[in-house]
C-alpha cells in the first residue's frame, strides 16, 4: 500500500518532464490494480492551493473529482489524534508542518511507503520513499 503525497498529484497533472512521466506511470500502476494506494484531504487541501496559486484554477473539479473517481485510490481523512503525532515528528524529524501530518496519516494507516519528491522524508528510518 502506498501514500501519495500531494506534489506526486501535482506533477501527474502538470508536469511535461521526465519526472511528470514517471508520476503519471506510477498512476497508471495503481489504476491497474497492481498497487493500492491512499492519500488525505490534506493532500487534496495541498493540491487545491498549489491550482489555485498557480494561476490553475479551471482545473480543480476535473482534478479533485478524478482523485476521488481513481480506482484503488483511498482518500483518508486527517483523524482528530494526527496532531498528537504530528508533534512527535517534528520534534524527532525536524521535520514541517504539513510533512508530520503525512506521517502521522501513514503511521495511523500502517503505512511505510510513500511517493513523494519530498526529500525531508528521507529523514525517518521506517519510511521507504519513492521518488519520481
Amino acid at each position: 500500500m502506498l501514500y501519495l503525497d500531494a506534489n506526486f498529484f501535482i506533477f501527474a497533472l502538470l508536469d511535461r518532464t521526465d519526472r511528470g512521466v514517471e508520476a503519471r506511470r506510477l498512476q497508471q500502476t495503481i489504476v491497474e490494480g497492481k498497487e493500492r494506494a491512499i492519500t488525505s484531504s490534506l493532500a487534496l487541501d495541498e493540491v487545491m492551493w498549489v491550482l489555485i496559486k498557480g494561476k490553475k484554477r479551471h482545473l480543480l473539479r476535473a482534478a479533485i473529482e478524478g482523485i476521488y473517481s481513481t480506482p484503488n485510490l483511498d482518500v483518508v481523512e486527517v483523524s482528530s489524534t494526527a496532531p498528537l503525532l504530528a508533534l512527535g515528528f517534528i520534534e524527532k524529524y525536524d521535520l514541517k508542518l504539513r510533512d508530520a501530518f503525512h506521517i502521522a496519516v501513514i503511521r495511523e494507516n500502517e503505512m511505510e511507503t510513500i511517493i513523494s519528491d519530498d526529500e525531508d522524508f528521507d529523514r525517518i528510518e521506517w519510511i521507504k520513499r519513492i521518488k519520481f
